[in-house]
């Protein structure tokens, strides 16, 4: 190989690195600061595109004018999702209510004559080794008391604090909610012509790019939902047999909310099996609460090593990217930032891979 042509493979390798580093950070910003200004017409645009399918289907089979059908299939979406998210936003306050005020009627009657009832027992322990140690005993007992009701007493008034802040965001999701329903109303009724419009804005050379762009993806969310379908039914698996083992009551039920959670990483499996832990540690149930760790670093372990490679393979990344995406994602984004930005540099391999890139670039020139 000459010279010149690995100064010109360098060349070309910065240059494309540059460019992918540039298209990232333009994804970054829209999605950071842009992306809350645009998410009504954003969601109605995706519930137009949803529904248009079923609008067509129904005009052509009931001789009905594609508007009329448009206009009563997103208020029925609409009344419907509605509907759910009120009932499950209602189920879910409620439960959260209640579990706070009853916090520290639950604290006073059952963690703390548990915390007392475990000292008892160490106090035994000390009193035949060293009985000098039996002061300092009781008084941690007492300083551990005070300090758990104290974090009791803060965790309810900071949810309080929090469930409020939710309440006053209201009326702005709520005006959210309005231009969602009423640009999905917009762009069902003239969808053709609206996204017509906004294609034929675009160079041609841009519209095999946006095509492209749409056919691949559409591919890639079916992949990606196959792939986290696999680890959450894994995940299921694994806590039914170890929930099964450790005799839990309805561990099958137990084990498929956990599953939906652990795709969270906020939460997570340790979200729920850890302070499910403690508290049986509290109650003096010490076995339950090993074998609950136990089977959380299980799930945990067999999760962080599958999951960059059956989501690798499904949308063609080496593992090792796959995890470097999802770790930067989440840091960057968020819950969000798990789907995306591998999404997101499998769509710019794709289309580097094809030349579209290329092609689109050397026209900008």
């Amino acid at each position: 190989m000459s010279r010149e042509s690995k100064v010109e493979k360098r060349r070309s390798f910065i240059i494309n690195t540059i460019y992918f580093a540039i298209i990232i950070g333009i994804v970054y910003i829209a999605l950071k600061y842009a992306l809350g200004l645009f998410m009504p017409f954003i969601v109605g645009l995706m519930v137009a595109s949803l529904l248009k399918p079923a609008i067509k289907i129904l005009s052509d089979k009931l001789q009905i004018p594609k508007k009329i059908v448009a206009l009563v299939l997103v208020l029925l979406f609409y009344s419907a999702a509605g509907s759910l998210l009120f009932w499950i936003g209602i189920r879910v306050f409620t439960l959260l209510k209640e579990g706070i005020v009853r916090l520290p009627e639950i604290y006073s009657t059952t963690v703390e004559p548990s915390i007392f009832h475990l000292f008892e027992s160490v106090k035994e322990i000390i009193a035949r080794l060293d009985p000098s140690m039996v002061q300092a005993v009781e008084s941690m007992a007492t300083s551990l008391s005070q300090s758990l009701g104290t974090i009791i007493s803060d965790i309810s008034s900071r949810v309080i604090v929090v469930i409020s802040s939710i309440v006053s965001y209201m009326p702005g999701l709520f005006l959210a909610i309005i231009f969602s329903i009423i640009s999905s109303l917009f762009i069902s009724m003239d969808y053709s012509t609206i996204t017509g419009y906004l294609i034929g804005l675009l160079s041609p050379k841009h519209q095999d790019l946006l095509f492209e762009v749409r056919s691949f993806t559409s591919g890639i969310i079916v992949k990606y939902a196959k792939a986290f379908a696999t680890l959450m039914f894994i995940t299921f698996v694994e806590l039914s047999l170890g929930l099964s083992i450790l005799r839990v009551e309805g561990a099958i039920g137990i084990a498929a909310l956990i599953a939906v959670i652990d795709i969270m990483p906020v939460l997570g499996t340790g979200g729920v099996l850890i302070p499910w832990a403690i508290i049986a540690l509290i109650r003096g149930q010490t076995p339950f609460a090993i074998g609950l760790i136990i089977l959380y670093v299980i799930v945990t372990v067999i999760r962080n090593i599958l999951e960059p490679k059956i989501v690798g393979e499904q949308i063609g990344l080496h593992p090792v990217v796959m995890l470097m995406c999802i770790y930067v994602g989440v840091k960057l984004l968020g819950f969000i930032g798990l789907f995306l930005l591998p999404f997101t540099i499998i769509i710019a391999k794709h289309l580097y891979e094809n030349n579209f890139l290329a092609e689109t670039k050397e026209d900008t020139v």
